[in-house]
Formats: C-alpha cells, sequence, structure tokens
C-alpha cells in the first residue's frame, strides 16, 4: 500500500469538515500533522483531493469520488476491528460441549444456560459422548470441553488434558411413583428385596456397570432380576411403567421426575462425580469465558 490507514482517516475527517482546524481537533492530533498527513496521501495517489483556498477547503472531483470508497475503507476496517475484540473477549467463535448422559450436574447445566443466553453470537453445539470416554474426545478435537460422570474419583489420563470437579452426589433409589420402598426417607438396598433392577446396559459402559454391579455386592444386595436399558430416558421410563426400579445420581431427579420417586440409599459407598475436562493448551477466549462460569474459576 502507497499509504496507510491512518492517511485515509485523516482524509474523511476533513472531507466531513472541510476546515483543518476542526477535523484536527475530531481526531486529537495537531493541525499540522493533519496536513501533512493529507499532503502524504495526495503524494502517493498522484492527485489532488482538496481543493484549497484561503478562505474555504472543498473537494476536488477526483476527491469526491475517492470519498466514497476512502469511508467505505475506514468503515471496514472499524467492523473488522470490532470483529477481532470480540473475538478476543470471547464473544464471537464456537464451543464444542461433550457430555455423557449421566452428566446432568447443576452447575453443568446452569453454565450452558447461561452462555447461551449470554454469548449469542458464539456457535454452541452439544454432543453426547459415549460414557467411559473421558479425554479421549478432547485428545481427539471432537469436542473443546467434555463433562462427564465417574463413580468415584475422576480422572482424565492424560497430563495434557486440564480437569475441574464439579460436583459429587450419593446415589438414590428410583422406583415407581407410589412403590412401598419409596416411603421412607432414606433406605437400605436390603428393603429392595427382589424387585427387578434396572441397569444401563454393560456396552453403554463397562465401567459404570461393572463398579454398580460391585458396590451393590459390597453393601450385600442381590437383585432378582436386572433388565437392562441402552438410556437413562429409557431406564427411568420403565422404572415408571413399574418394571423395576433403578440406582441413579441424586441430580437425575431434574432429568424427570412424573411417575417416579427418589429416595436416598445410606448403604452405598461410592459418589458419583461431575467434572469438566479441557485441553491444557487451548487458546480459545471462548473457552475461557465459559470455564469462568463454572465452580472453582
Amino acid at each position: 500500500m502507497k499509504f496507510e490507514l491512518r492517511h485515509l482517516e485523516a482524509f474523511v475527517a476533513v472531507a466531513d469538515e472541510l476546515h483543518f482546524g476542526r477535523a484536527a481537533a475530531r481526531l486529537h492530533i495537531a493541525q499540522p500533522a493533519l496536513s501533512q498527513q493529507i499532503l502524504r496521501l495526495e503524494a502517493a495517489l498522484g492527485v489532488d483531493l482538496l481543493v484549497r483556498e484561503r478562505r474555504r477547503t472543498a473537494l476536488s472531483p477526483v476527491g469526491e469520488l475517492f470519498l466514497v470508497e476512502a469511508r467505505r475503507t475506514v468503515e471496514q476496517a472499524r467492523a473488522t476491528e470490532a470483529v477481532a475484540e470480540r473475538a478476543r473477549r470471547g464473544d464471537l467463535g464456537r464451543l464444542r460441549v461433550g457430555y455423557h448422559p449421566t452428566a446432568s450436574s447443576q452447575s453443568f447445566l446452569t453454565a450452558l444456560a447461561a452462555f447461551e443466553r449470554d454469548s449469542p453470537d458464539v456457535e454452541l453445539t452439544l454432543r453426547e459422548l459415549p460414557m467411559g470416554t473421558l479425554g479421549q474426545p478432547l485428545r481427539d478435537d471432537v469436542v473443546d470441553l467434555a463433562f462427564c460422570s465417574t463413580l468415584g474419583p475422576a480422572d482424565c489420563g492424560a497430563p495434557e488434558v486440564l480437569m475441574r470437579t464439579l460436583s459429587t452426589e450419593r446415589f438414590v433409589l428410583v422406583a415407581p411413583a407410589g412403590d412401598e420402598v419409596a416411603a421412607a426417607p432414606e433406605v437400605s438396598l436390603d428393603a429392595v428385596g427382589d424387585r427387578t433392577l434396572v441397569l444401563l446396559d454393560r456396552s453403554v459402559c463397562e465401567h459404570w456397570h461393572d463398579d454398580l454391579v460391585s458396590m451393590c455386592a459390597r453393601a450385600g444386595y442381590a437383585p432378582g432380576a436386572v433388565r437392562y436399558a441402552g438410556e437413562l430416558g429409557t431406564q427411568l421410563t420403565l422404572v415408571a411403567a413399574g418394571l423395576g426400579v433403578a440406582l441413579v445420581q441424586e441430580s437425575t431427579q431434574r432429568v424427570r421426575s412424573d411417575g417416579l420417586s427418589y429416595v436416598p440409599v445410606r448403604d452405598i459407598d461410592r459418589r458419583v462425580v461431575s467434572a469438566a475436562m479441557w485441553r491444557a493448551n487451548d487458546p480459545s477466549p471462548v473457552l475461557a469465558r465459559f470455564l469462568e462460569l463454572l465452580p472453582g474459576a
């Protein structure tokens, strides 16, 4: 380029004011400096943009034509600068969020709702992740942020993935509404008797299934029968239909409450840990803005 953006800004100001003194004050520069910028622009273009007379300043015919594009260029430059600033603040961009079917932590849901409300120009996508996959979707660049639930301590499994624990929940027994086992404020597993236990299928997540079965065994509980479901929603539907009971984390009550009763269980020795995970080297301002909404920021 033979000239700089500041030269165009100077010319537009003079063209608007048709007075070097007022244009200089508008740009917060000295009048001689403004005059030099206009002269350099005219020298670079090889044309006179202004007609300078003793008592007035006017646009030359070339200046009138040049002003249209100069003004458009200045406005576009300001718009481009505004986009860069919004992107720097995390107001623009994208965020790919992955979550486990059981990741119903209130802090997760609250953060998602607040972010979507306050960042309407960020492209927010949600993707359900297979249970048991903690840090892998991040390492594969499938998501930018993952919300996961595990039985016991969460471990991202790699130093390049950072993690923040959001909540620790106890298990509750979910039974059909009106079931006598739900009448007490708290139950032990032996009170469940020979009712059918509805479990997430082992193919959904081997670790979750095996840990839950082992947890029941340590409490001395052996279900009369087991029925399997492929997802949490189906698991709750089967229970509501009277086809068994299930052991779920307490925040599941926010997923569905109609036709169901939730009762705390006192003799279970594991907790459900919900955590957020993200790549340690991710420089995204959008991600940083989202993380500020989570507990522990």
